[in-house]
């Protein structure tokens, strides 16, 4: 789990369109933009990571990118403007557009951002602001829109790659801990949500470290236009599940798999699924309902598209090399 930093990504070229955006049922505009920007933490068993996020209603929905949460346990968002700390939960999200819904427990009264209504055009200016680095502040970066409608492509964060589409592209200067926040258009409205970036170091041409010569860095960032962003979180409100968009907690095995070739079983947790089935540490997982797996990003692939409680059928090789298969039901998956 990557949640301190931007996906690095390649590029394809694409076609230009104009992307124009629907506006948000009416809310207090903040006189302040940045009123409406959020600090997020999320904790796993891999330790913490922080990113940034967008508050949609004063009741507390706030849009981020998906990859900020994905494999929490926990999140928390402070609000900057007042330095209080809610604790949320994931609504749902949709991993094919880096977005995710979140609701803040007891929250009222809160800032919102307002979406841009106009059409984004290259050469448009506008800010990146969100939790640079992960320092616990908002940050600001200005730049430019340099491209529209481009294709990027990212890690998923389990050992595969999804391709954004759609994107737009800009010479903001986002950094680990943006992902999730705003890019403001020069009225304080909100054109598209930090996704993904990638820097270059231009090397000293001198040659030498610590020659007194600067070695610039050009900093290439994405944003998912926020007229798709909110297309999302329209599907996830209206608790229809469809295609890519998933509600609720995730379905899970009760099992972690070691970051190698193959779905080598590294642990199976007692009376979870898996257990119950006979899936012993040392496995190597072959199939899912059916489906052949032969990578981590397979089988994840496959869960996001499963229930908590579906009965399903899983085949392995044991550490012994005997085939083995069992009929299991999912369960409701603690992690994000």
């Amino acid at each position: 789990m990557n949640k301190r930093s931007l996906a690095l990504v390649t590029t394809t070229a694409a076609c230009v369109l104009a992307l124009g955006v629907p506006k948000l049922a009416p809310a207090a505009t903040p006189a302040d933009p940045a009123e409406s920007v959020v600090l997020i933490t999320v904790r796993s068993a891999s330790g913490e990571g922080a990113g940034t996020g967008m508050v949609l209603t004063a009741s507390g929905e706030v849009l981020t990118n998906y990859h900020v949460v994905e494999g929490s346990s926990e999140v928390s968002v402070t609000i900057p403007a007042t330095g209080k700390t809610y604790s949320a939960t994931v609504v749902g999200h949709d991993a094919s557009r880096d977005v995710a819904l979140l609701q803040l427990q007891d929250a009222a009264g809160l800032a919102t951002i307002t979406p841009d209504q106009d059409v984004v055009s290259i050469g448009d200016t506008l800010t990146a602001m969100g939790n640079a680095s992960g320092g616990g502040e908002l940050v600001a970066a200005s730049g430019e829109v340099t491209a529209l409608n481009q294709q990027v492509t990212v890690d998923d964060g389990n050992g595969g790659t999804e391709t954004l589409t759609g994107v737009i592209e800009t010479n903001a200067g986002a950094v680990p801990g943006d992902s999730g926040g705003p890019m403001f258009d020069s009225e304080g409205e909100v054109t598209g949500m930090t996704t993904a970036g990638s820097q270059t170091v231009t090397r000293d041409p001198g040659g030498m470290r610590g020659a007194g010569r600067s070695m610039p860095i050009t900093t290439v960032s994405y944003a998912v236009p926020i007229s798709d962003a909110l297309a999302v979180v329209d599907q996830i409100r209206s608790g229809a599940e469809t295609g890519t968009t998933r509600i609720g907690a995730k379905a899970y095995l009760g099992i972690t798999v070691a970051p190698a070739a193959g779905v080598w079983v590294n642990s199976v947790l007692a009376d979870g699924p898996a257990a119950e089935a006979g899936l012993v540490a040392g496995s190597t997982i072959t199939s899912l309902d059916g489906q052949a797996v032969v990578s981590q990003s397979d089988l994840a692939g496959l869960l996001a598209q499963l229930e908590p409680g579906q009965q399903v059928t899983l085949t392995w090789v044991d550490p012994s090399g005997s085939r083995r298969s069992g009929t299991i039901a999912l369960g409701t998956s603690q992690v994000n």
